[in-house]
């Protein structure tokens, strides 16, 4: 199973034919030819009153494979960085909570980008990596008229509560909180839906 988001309205793409979304009003398809992605990327997905697509398929590799060849891909990576209070590092950005991440450069593999923009964004600077099989997120997004498909590799770390934290003003961090887990539920109206499956 996989799931993209167009800002907060998720597309499911799945094999399981009683598949059911969370969610109440979902639109469910059946994608019998590949063609038909073109159709559903730019007409159905995001339509007035409509929660979420779920999409069965027979063949899900093949028609991931399909969907993806419609976008031009970046890749990013971030971090899930908790402390020892268990609490999860949240960024505040233009009104929305999110976590540290940013796009890998052509020279670094994602772990390295992860620590990278972590240390930017937040100026943590003893931070490391607690697990190197990464969660993933994926969200599509027009710019100049392209569409684009942003796969997200997050990899789970630790920092301590007691390191200074810097918001990077330049990329329009206004703050940093560290948050536990009821925090982030009661304030889940102001985080992404991509990041809501990471965290919650």
């Amino acid at each position: 199973m996989y799931k993209v988001f167009n800002y907060n309205i998720p597309l499911i793409i799945h094999s399981e034919i009683f598949h059911l979304a969370d969610e109440d009003n979902f639109l469910y398809l059946r994608m019998d030819d590949d063609k038909e992605w073109d159709y559903f990327i730019e007409k159905v997905w995001g339509i007035n009153g409509v929660d979420g697509v779920s999409v069965f398929t027979k063949d899900l590799p093949s028609a991931w494979q399909e969907f993806q060849h419609h976008f031009k891909i970046v890749q990013a990576a971030g971090g899930i960085i908790e402390n020892e209070r268990k609490e999860i590092l949240v960024i505040e950005r233009n009104g929305y909570l999110d976590l540290p991440k940013g796009h890998i450069e052509s020279d670094e593999i994602a772990q390295e980008c992860a620590l990278r923009e972590v240390s930017e964004e937040c100026g943590l600077q003893n931070h490391h990596i607690d697990n190197t099989n990464p969660k993933m997120s994926y969200h599509v997004y027009k710019l100049k008229n392209q569409w684009l498909l942003k796969k997200t590799f997050w990899f789970e770390m630790n920092a301590s509560f007691s390191e200074n934290l810097i918001p990077q003003k330049e990329e329009g961090i206004e703050a940093i909180h560290w948050m536990d887990k009821q925090s982030i539920y009661n304030n889940k109206d102001r985080f992404y839906s991509s990041l809501l499956d990471l965290l919650l």
